[in-house]
């Protein structure tokens, strides 16, 4: 069966990506596995809703990196937005029935990931950014972003914006020819090679909300200069 993560969830996603660029999503989820699809009940993580839409996501605690789940949990129930059906997160879950924590006693804790439900009706393909304090929207700031990192550009046809700095990693986009990029963070990952060239750089691409090989950023430096290490 053919099934997608409801659009809603995929922003979200990409927000947490470009705010967090080195988190972990060791704990990240979407469709569920097998035991979400036999253990008899109706869990969010299947495809149940319209043409194959799964209306829940799970998100990896990291607060190394900046990402607790906590406060995306309790920042989540503040917001109050519509989209929202529950919130799952350190043994409590909350619905939009009353936007308040209570105590969750199911078989998952939920202690290394966040679980986020979306409502089943179109408000779940609703792909607003997701207005959160932890993303820097303030009412001061009007809900612009303050555009960071240094624009380079890249090069070759169908280059892979991946979720994580590895080949395995899912494709978040694709840039079908020599594209303007902004770069805010850099770190190692899987080696690439291609077109004579062998490098283990990746650099973190904000608007993608994923990793893009140094190899195919036109610069002449394996690791770009006065980029910050993600």
């Amino acid at each position: 069966m053919d099934w997608r993560v409801a659009t809603s969830l995929e922003t979200l996603r990409h927000q947490l990506n470009a705010s967090f660029p080195g988190r972990s999503t060791a704990s990240d989820g979407g469709i569920g596995d097998e035991a979400h699809q036999t253990s008899g009940s109706a869990s969010d993580h299947n495809p149940w809703y319209g043409p194959g839409i799964v209306t829940a996501r799970d998100f990896t605690h990291d607060p190394a990196h900046g990402l607790d789940i906590q406060q995306i949990g309790d920042q989540l129930l503040g917001s109050q937005d519509p989209r929202i059906k529950y919130v799952i997160a350190n043994r409590r879950i909350s619905s939009s029935r009353s936007w308040q924590w209570g105590p969750y006693d199911g078989a998952n804790p939920h202690e290394k990931h966040f679980h986020l439900s979306v409502v089943a009706s179109p408000l779940c393909d609703d792909d607003r950014p997701w207005n959160l304090p932890v993303f820097g929207e303030t009412p001061e700031d009007h809900g612009e972003h303050v555009e960071t990192g240094s624009v380079f550009m890249t090069w070759g046809t169908g280059v892979n914006i991946r979720q994580e700095p590895l080949l395995s990693a899912p494709v978040v986009a694709v840039l079908a020819g020599p594209t303007q990029v902004r770069v805010s963070c850099q770190r190692e990952g899987e080696t690439v090679s291609t077109a004579g060239h062998t490098n283990n750089a990746w650099s973190f691409l904000p608007e993608y909300g994923g990793y893009v090989s140094n190899i195919f950023i036109d610069h002449p430096s394996a690791w770009l200069p006065d980029i910050p290490s993600c």
